[in-house]
Order: C-alpha cells, then structure tokens, then sequence
C-alpha cells in the first residue's frame, strides 16, 4: 500500500505490488479491497455424517470439510448428480481393489 485515504492528501487507496510494479488507485469505501480468498487444499468426509439421496433431485449429498492453506476448516457438502455418483463408485471401487491387492488380499 502507498497511501491509504485521509493519509496526506489520499482520497483512494493507492496500491503498487509487492516488490514494486503499476500503482492503481482503490475506492475509499474499500470494495475493492476484499481479502483475497484463501486456497482449498483438499476436502474430508466429517466422520459421523452420512451421505444422503434425494429421490426428487435425483442426486447425493456426501458431508465434507474443506480444508485450506491456512489450516483453516470448513463444512460443506459434496453434491453430485447420478452419473457422478456412479462415476465416483467406479473409481472408490478401483481404489479399494487397488488397496486390497496392496495388502495381498486380492491377486
């Protein structure tokens, strides 16, 4: 940041990147100045929830938590359609073989 409004004689937010770059200029009622969103690095099942399907929707809703880079959590929800339903089946279904045969289970 430059200069912030009030600051000398700012009327807007004057901002530049880090490490030197284009100044641009900012409103003063800081719209544009929201927080840049934080990165989801992958998502969990929450244990204890169960996956549901809604007939009439003709989809499932599988209980995540996402979780960011910051080490930051989220509840959520993951919902898919049929076809990603059965698209997901296929692909646990191969990893669990895949996990079974690891283990000497399956040859």
């Amino acid at each position: 940041m430059v200069a912030i409004p009030g600051e000398g004689s700012a009327t807007t937010y004057h901002l530049r990147p880090p490490g030197g770059g284009t100044q641009w200029s900012a409103p003063t009622d800081g719209t544009t100045l929201r927080p840049v969103p934080v990165k989801a690095t992958h998502a969990t099942l929450l244990a204890g929830r169960d996956a549901v399907y809604d007939p009439r929707a003709q989809q499932g809703s599988v209980p995540v938590e996402f979780h960011f880079d910051d080490g930051s959590t989220l509840d959520g929800a993951l919902i898919l359609t049929s076809a990603e339903l059965e698209r997901l089946y296929a692909q646990t279904s191969r990893l669990l073989d895949a996990h079974e045969r690891a283990l000497g289970g399956i040859s």
